[in-house]
């Protein structure tokens, strides 16, 4: 082979591979229309794209229930979940991503009030016990764990509880494909702020800070308002 065409093969050979190692993201999360679609549409799929942006960061993203989401970034299992309220246990992006009303859902006709709820049986989002039902409620003694917001206000319809218990976004979700919207009455109790949560090992210190750095170059360059105002989100910051 002539010295000149080995060396042409050769440089071939070495631009084909990435100049930089790719990143492995283990990004777990429930379903959440409008913010994480199955289709990869919505705020948090465009917005950890934006900050995670391919060939660099490789996003394998896991689908589960809330409660088993947050139980798995605890065990390090996953590298990040978004959003979550803030907790020692996890690393946190510097800026809330999310700003949402925390409310309580009952029926028109006998309307709750937070301070009389003792014997009154609620129902609140699998994940939401230690982070919206008790927070919010002090005097409520009685919750029921259950997968989302269709099925607390299934069981609202049904009368197997007195009231449901979740964020607003959730809840105005599913009370918008329900023919019965009219009969509930719903009531803030609350509102929190949401973080993007990141395992606490040194791979998720790694990536809150490319998140936390990423997300105010993208503020900047007004990306970032953009994004909020495609999905009728307030910015919170």
């Amino acid at each position: 082979m002539k010295p000149v065409t080995y060396i042409g093969l050769l440089f071939c050979a070495l631009i084909s591979f990435p100049a930089v190692a790719q990143i492995p993201i283990k990004w777990g999360t429930d379903y959440w229309q409008d913010y994480t679609n199955y289709d990869g549409s919505g705020f948090y799929n465009e917005l950890v794209h934006k900050i995670f942006p391919e060939p660099e960061y490789v996003i394998d993203i896991h689908y589960y229930p809330w409660k088993r989401a947050v139980n798995n970034i605890l065990q390090g299992t996953i590298d990040m979940t978004g959003a979550m309220y803030k907790t020692s246990e996890l690393y946190h992006s510097n800026r809330p991503v999310i700003i949402d009303r925390v409310v309580m859902v009952s029926h028109v006709d006998d309307a709750l009030k937070q301070d009389f709820l003792s014997d009154k049986l609620g129902a609140y989002r699998s994940g939401y016990e230690d982070m919206v039902f008790y927070p919010y409620l002090e005097e409520a003694t009685m919750g029921l764990e259950v997968e989302d917001s269709h099925k607390g206000l299934n069981l609202l319809a049904l009368k197997k509880i007195d009231f449901y218990v979740g964020a607003d976004s959730l809840v105005q979700s599913a009370l918008d494909e329900r023919d019965d919207k009219s009969e509930y009455e719903i009531t803030e109790i609350g509102s929190f702020e949401l973080y993007w949560s990141f395992a606490l090992n040194e791979h998720g210190l790694a990536l809150k800070t490319k998140f936390d750095e990423q997300i105010e170059i993208l503020r900047k360059q007004g990306v970032l308002a953009r994004l909020y105002h495609k999905y009728d989100l307030t910015m919170p910051f």
